[in-house]
């Protein structure tokens, strides 16, 4: 690809250790392109990827595709991935339109030229936080003026000829889908994690103690008959056994005397 300038790093692995591109990992710089070119220029940074992408569309390269960059906190990942910065990342950084096509066009060269195909994430492309063990959490995108990494994707998928972003995100939209019972959403920002995590448990502990089942008292539910029927059923149970003890006792008495007077 035409119009990138070598920086050159010295932080990276010597080679792939016998592993092949089959990844791209997404970054955002917290700072500008400048900033990082002298972050990645000092070996005690022990930190490096192997492009950076400025705001207005330059792009910089670190550490040849020969060589695994140390970008993504996984050696693993790092072995298999070529990693991308970005600018933006802070509350005065934009991460621009300029930087997100540019992206899109050497993400669509990096797919073309090792054969990863359609760009999906999670499969040949990922966000920084999707890689374990997770120690960046809102990287690329979950900090101020994050990466668009979708319209990073869908951009190069385009450029490829594959168009569209069909299914890329699609665990992004089940996941965060708003589900709307009666026309609304059950709570303020309600999406399927909310869903399994707090509706989901509270709506089956109300039906269950709510439950009213055939032949109980008016309301009788699973709450009343735990906490106040059962209960009574068994102290109901426990006079009526001492009754019939008694009433065996008395009558093993007079048995005992009948026999006494008939020997």
């Amino acid at each position: 690809m035409e119009g990138i300038t070598w920086k050159g790093s010295p932080n990276h692995y010597d080679g792939r250790q016998g592993n092949k591109v089959d990844r791209i990992t997404l970054h955002v710089m917290a700072g500008y392109l400048a900033g990082t070119d002298t972050l990645f220029s000092r070996s005690s940074s022990q930190a490096s990827s192997t492009y950076g992408v400025g705001g207005n569309g330059e792009i910089h390269q670190y550490v040849s595709e020969d060589n695994g960059a140390w970008a993504d906190g996984s050696a693993v990942s790092n072995l298999r991935s070529i990693s991308i910065e970005h600018q933006g990342g802070l509350d005065f950084i934009p991460c621009t339109e300029a930087c997100v096509n540019a992206s899109a066009r050497l993400c669509a060269d990096i797919a073309r030229r090792h054969g990863l195909g359609r760009l999906e994430r999670g499969k040949n492309i990922f966000l920084h936080r999707d890689v374990p063990p997770y120690t960046h959490p809102a990287c690329p995108d979950l900090c101020p003026n994050g990466l668009d990494w979708q319209a990073v994707i869908d951009k190069a998928n385009q450029i490829n000829g594959y168009g569209g972003n069909a299914m890329a995100n699609a665990g992004d939209e089940v996941w965060n889908w708003a589900y709307k019972p009666n026309g609304k959403n059950a709570t303020p920002g309600g999406n399927m994690y909310n869903l399994l995590a707090y509706e989901l448990p509270q709506r089956v502990r109300d039906s269950i103690m709510q439950y009213s089942y055939k032949g109980s008292a008016p309301g009788g539910n699973i709450y009343n008959t735990i906490c106040f029927e059962i209960p009574g059923m068994l102290k109901h149970l426990t006079k009526t056994i001492e009754t019939q003890q008694q009433q065996i006792s008395e009558l093993s008495e007079k048995i005992s005397k009948l026999e006494g007077t008939t020997k």
